[in-house]
């Protein structure tokens, strides 16, 4: 090394210089607020996540109305039967179907299991019989009834003496599905069954 390399200054990267107390407490604090930014940022993005995937699966109808079953049962065979009419409120043009014939032969009665989509808000029952003062129209509240057992003869007699036999049962429903625009909008359905002994 030559004598002028030994006296010199050399040219080397000064250490940073000393933070004071203060500036060392500004910088902690700064870090802190970007850590506790980072985490609300966090949490909004994952609430917003939730709450958008809750409102898509609410506005979802899982089952449509026309593809709802309810279940007869009789002497413990079971009968998945379709609506007999899915109409739009109001609907001039709404066509029913044909009532479910369901044979019963010599049982005594007839269990209903409609769907949850029903059973979780107001229903109805009607029970026609071949006398008509033998008829009843059953209301149920959501979640009151899930099935129901009926006689397929009425408890009163008629004025004749005989015994009114039951001979069409309705479940009526109030069910939500879509309309042409895939827009919820309300069907009012109903499952006919007509007794066949």
């Amino acid at each position: 090394m030559s004598e002028q390399e030994k006296t010199s200054p050399k040219l080397s990267a000064k250490p940073a210089p000393k933070l004071s107390k203060k500036q060392q407490r500004k910088r902690a604090q700064r870090k802190q607020l970007m850590t506790m930014g980072a985490i609300v940022a966090l949490v909004v993005v994952v609430i917003g996540g939730v709450l958008l995937y809750n409102r898509w699966q609410d506005g979802k109808v899982e089952t449509l109305p026309q593809d709802q079953r309810i279940t007869a049962v009789v002497d413990g065979e079971e009968h998945e039967i379709a609506p007999y009419s899915v109409c739009e409120l109001d609907d001039p043009d709404c066509e029913p179907s044909e009532p479910y014939k369901l044979q019963v032969g010599d049982a005594k009665k007839v269990t209903i299991k409609p769907p949850e989509d029903v059973y979780d808000h107001d229903w109805s029952l009607l029970q026609i019989f071949d006398e008509p003062g033998a008829n009843q129209d059953n209301y149920y509240k959501g979640y009151e009834r899930e099935e129901v057992t009926l006689d397929l003869e009425a408890s009163m007699k008629a004025d004749d003496g005989s015994t009114p036999q039951l001979k069409v049962l309705e479940l009526h429903s109030m069910l939500v599905g879509l309309d042409d625009n895939d827009e919820q909008t309300p069907y009012a359905t109903i499952w006919s069954i007509e007794i066949a002994q």
